[in-house]
């Protein structure tokens, strides 16, 4: 399959799995900027929190006033799952509703393409393909 192609089908799986997180949180928590770069080109339009260089008190606090329930989207590598692990036990001690399938979820669709964090999908959206997929989509459709 073309590398392009594939670059448009990976992405749009993605997006797709965003959007089933969007149905069930209205947050999330990523651990850089390129991460919520990326997690905001994928059509994520909820609150987006970043873990980087933060104390989980001041992370957990402002999950508190901005958000009902969130989804941890720190990397999916050794150091990204333990993070994972320790901020999702310390919210859960904060009474701050995590879901943990939507992680699962992503991280199986990201991975599956040997991408282990979400800035690992920067390249998915310089597709060559897309030109030409959105050119003959929007010939569909006027």
């Amino acid at each position: 399959m073309d590398p392009s192609k594939k670059a448009f089908i990976e992405r749009k799986k993605l997006e797709r799995e965003v959007r089933k997180l969007e149905r069930d949180v209205d947050s999330a928590v990523v651990e850089g900027f390129s991460d919520k770069r990326v997690l905001e080109r994928l059509g994520f339009t909820g609150k987006i929190f970043l873990s980087a260089e933060r104390t989980m008190e001041d992370l957990s606090e402002d999950l508190e006033r901005g958000s009902q329930r969130t989804v941890i989207l720190t990397d999916f590598d050794r150091h990204g799952k333990e993070e994972n692990k320790k901020l999702n036990q310390f919210l859960q001690d904060r009474d701050i509703d995590v879901l943990n399938s939507g992680r699962k979820q992503f991280g199986a669709q990201l991975t599956s393409t040997g991408r282990m964090t979400l800035e690992d999908a920067e390249p998915l959206f310089s597709s060559k393909f897309d030109k030409f997929a959105e050119a003959a989509l929007d010939g569909l459709y006027l």
